[in-house]
């Protein structure tokens, strides 16, 4: 029988938690031991260990492979939905697209990163906002860049297919079958000329970024929750970077704040804040 986190020894769940942090950046409290159980139990089955203190021990005592980076991928959160909270896709219809198109109209170009895009809701609902209430950037060279930790999450992003019940969070009927076609299976996978508006890859935010361009807009919501404050400080010191101008846009999510860095300004719409660069801090 499996151990349960009662069970568990807490220096072997501080032990696993120290790793985790060390790899992904992701800062877990010893009160979180209850996600071993709830996110190990099927690797401890696969992999033939005999319970989750089995699992545990071997992660702590053996050097990093591929069944650590297996468990650190299971830890992550990969909560998403499409067009999630409503309100910052309202305010990218109204206000933030609209600002970037006139700004931009010179060079008919945008960059876009959704930086935690997990099974890939995110970036495909940013793809559908745009075909859908900015017609005219057909003509606009875009570019929606999505990264995640998980490899797992990303193939399943790559295919852009999901089960009815992922299709019943956040799409209306006619987005369903405007923008998706159905499968034998009873699932749907997004159009390949959506698919082929973004560009997947895997990328750890506590390792070296790779060469990217620079972004006029980014999401980042609700990843920095996840991080301790040093590693946090790193992230937004590049992110700070990789904004392109100072009227880009990075949207975090509704629990996350920036008010304490004077780096970015704050821009407050109706139910919502997102954050711009200040190129000079005094």
């Amino acid at each position: 029988m499996s151990s349960t986190p009662a069970q568990l020894d807490p220096r072997d769940v501080e032990g696993f938690f120290r790793l985790v942090q060390k790899h992904i950046g992701v800062a877990l409290s010893l009160n979180k031991d209850y996600l071993i159980s709830a996110r190990l139990s099927g690797l401890v089955q696969q992999s033939g260990f005999e319970d989750h203190t089995q699992l545990l021990r071997y992660l702590i005592n053996n050097p990093v492979n591929k069944l650590h980076w297996q468990a650190f991928e299971a830890m992550t959160t990969n909560e998403t939905s499409f067009f999630r909270d409503g309100h910052p896709f309202d305010a990218l219809r109204q206000t933030i697209i609209p600002a970037l198109l006139e700004s931009r109209a010179q060079e008919r170009k945008l960059n876009i990163w959704c930086a935690a895009a997990s099974t890939g809701q995110e970036p495909f609902s940013v793809a559908i906002l745009l075909r859908e209430h900015f017609p005219e950037l057909t003509k606009w060279q875009i570019q929606i860049w999505a990264h995640d930790v998980s490899q797992q999450a990303l193939e399943r992003a790559v295919a852009g297919t999901y089960n009815p019940s992922e299709m019943s969070r956040g799409l209306s009927e006619v987005q369903k079958k405007r923008y998706f076609s159905q499968l034998t299976n009873g699932h749907y996978q997004i159009l390949s000329e959506y698919r082929s508006m973004v560009k997947f890859d895997q990328m750890n935010l506590i390792r070296p970024w790779p060469l990217m361009p620079s972004f006029d807009l980014i999401l980042m919501r609700n990843v920095l929750i996840y991080f301790d404050h040093t590693a946090k400080a790193q992230i937004l010191k590049k992110l700070h970077t990789q904004l392109a101008r100072s009227d880009s846009c990075l949207l975090l999510g509704s629990s996350e704040s920036l008010l304490f860095d004077p780096s970015f300004q704050a821009v407050q719409i109706e139910r919502m804040t997102y954050y711009q660069k200040r190129n000079s801090v005094a």
